[in-house]
């Protein structure tokens, strides 16, 4: 399992100077919104190399898998794949991705109809390259929109339909904490990466380990699940302090 840290381009300065400290991270995963930000993303790519750190991608939040009008979501899929393109170079190990949003009153009458969605977006994606792509279960707090996969049944439902291999699950226990679900006994065979972050159960707020209700029995048991990326999500201030907590518990002290 390696051991990696979030940054965006803004902080990924301050983020690779943790990892010169820190020589257990070995993974980073940076989120980048647009296709421009790829270019500046090359300009790290000999520190990437000297730290000997593999890479991850968090694509845009604003990104919908469950897109209804079929000519946007394409456009989605072309989006990705030119960001696959211009990163090429960088060995991406994964793309990163939430499932989407939907009008709350239609996803309340249809939900089968946006995972078919869904289905058809992944199933266009990966078939125009070995790109592994992970998706991360969310939260929703309804509205007028509401976010689809806060639920395993979702991740179940489009893991079932795809039977292409390089979609893979990825478990957030923040967004865990504020919409709880079993995704840990029911999507294990497809679990290779975990977002760690706590929180106070209602705000998304990314504290480090110990600082919000994250309880340590669960703790216990995402240690000993075998995943391939352990990403501390949280604020870089934080991180030699939840390593520190990390390694007691592993330790049982």
């Amino acid at each position: 399992m390696r051991l990696g840290i979030s940054a965006l381009l803004f902080n990924l300065d301050k983020a690779l100077e943790l990892c010169r400290e820190v020589d257990r991270i070995n993974h980073i995963e940076v989120g980048l919104d647009n296709l421009d930000e790829c270019i500046k993303l090359h300009k790290y790519k000999n520190e990437f190399e000297k730290l000997n750190l593999s890479l991850g991608i968090h694509l845009p939040m604003e990104l919908n898998s469950c897109e209804n009008i079929k000519y946007i979501r394409n456009s989605w899929i072309d989006f990705i794949n030119s960001m696959e393109n211009q990163l090429k170079d960088l060995n991406i190990v994964y793309f990163n991705m939430h499932l989407g949003y939907v009008l709350s009153e239609r996803l309340y009458k249809n939900r089968k109809k946006y995972l078919d969605n869904s289905v058809s977006f992944f199933e266009d994606l990966l078939k125009k390259s070995n790109k592994r792509v992970s998706i991360e279960n969310t939260y929703s707090k309804s509205g007028d929109f509401s976010n689809i996969g806060y639920i395993y049944d979702d991740f179940e439902y489009i893991f079932n339909k795809i039977e292409n291999g390089n979609l893979c699950f990825c478990y957030d226990t923040g967004h865990n904490l504020i919409n709880s679900s079993d995704y840990i006994s029911n999507l294990n065979d497809r679990l290779e990466i975990i977002h760690l972050s706590d929180n106070n159960g209602i705000d998304d707020s990314h504290l480090g380990i110990g600082r919000g209700i994250l309880q340590e029995n669960e703790i216990k048991r995402l240690l000993s699940v075998n995943v391939k990326y352990l990403i501390l999500e949280i604020n870089h201030n934080q991180i030699k302090e939840t390593i520190d907590i990390l390694d007691r518990i592993k330790k049982g002290v």
